[in-house]
């Protein structure tokens, strides 16, 4: 019965659309759903000054470029609840990320339901893309 609901309320949050921002950061994925081996560009909003960190999954994602982000650099990472429980790649930027809109890219690389999160501060978002 778990399993079901995380699958509900995975397809829930697919089908929600963009998201819209509802606290200091937001973090979207477009196209979502997106096939094997296209690119996926994500916006992160970011409404006020501070640590701007992303989870991607790697298992889900080649290492993403940098974009539009603030200065930072992206690490991989083993099993992070940021995505999900699978390896991820994680930028942190180097100084205070500004209120702005940053887009980085990154081509996907299994089929599946990929968590990705942003931080900032003590505030996250997080957006579900699925690789058909």
């Amino acid at each position: 019965m778990r399993k079901t609901m995380v699958i509900g309320a995975a397809l829930l949050v697919l089908s929600a659309g963009p998201a819209q921002a509802a606290g200091p950061v937001s973090i979207a994925a477009s196209p979502n759903p997106v096939h094997m081996g296209q690119r996926v560009v994500h916006t992160v909003q970011v409404l006020v000054p501070g640590q701007l960190d992303v989870w991607v999954s790697a298992t889900g994602f080649n290492q993403p470029g940098l974009g539009t982000l603030p200065a930072g650099s992206w690490v991989r990472e083993c099993c992070s609840a940021e995505t999900n429980g699978t390896s991820a790649w994680h930028y942190r930027s180097s100084r205070t990320a500004p209120i702005g809109v940053y887009q980085f890219g990154a081509t996907s690389r299994f089929r599946g339901v990929f968590l990705s999160t942003a931080r900032l501060g003590g505030a996250r978002a997080s957006v579900w893309v699925r690789v058909l």
